[in-house]
């Protein structure tokens, strides 16, 4: 017997629903905004930069996710990638911390 696959109801899959590059975008923008702030300011002076990091990559994210123009998902897709970005640029930041 062989099985039919049944047509997701909303009628898009799932990597279309997460919109996965604008999130790897999203991410990536993150992480070189991070390194940049690593690299150019000295460690004492560094948290306004990275939370001015943070919010423009919050701020890009908005803007990737508002272009899908797709309203189911946003919320999630949004916050996912938000997340996302502050975890990379956390994590970028630890690094630097712990190797100088």
């Amino acid at each position: 017997m062989s099985e039919t696959v049944e047509p997701d109801p909303r009628g898009i899959s799932d990597a279309h629903y997460w919109h996965l590059p604008r999130l790897i975008i999203a991410w990536a923008l993150a992480a070189v905004i991070g390194v940049l702030v690593t690299v150019l300011v000295p460690p004492e002076g560094r948290f306004p930069w990275l939370a001015l990091a943070v919010g423009v990559a919050t701020l890009v994210t908005f803007a990737l996710q508002l272009g899908t123009a797709q309203r189911e998902g946003f919320i999630t897709r949004t916050s996912f990638s938000v997340a996302g970005s502050v975890v990379v640029i956390a994590v970028i930041d630890v690094v630097s911390l712990l190797i100088g």
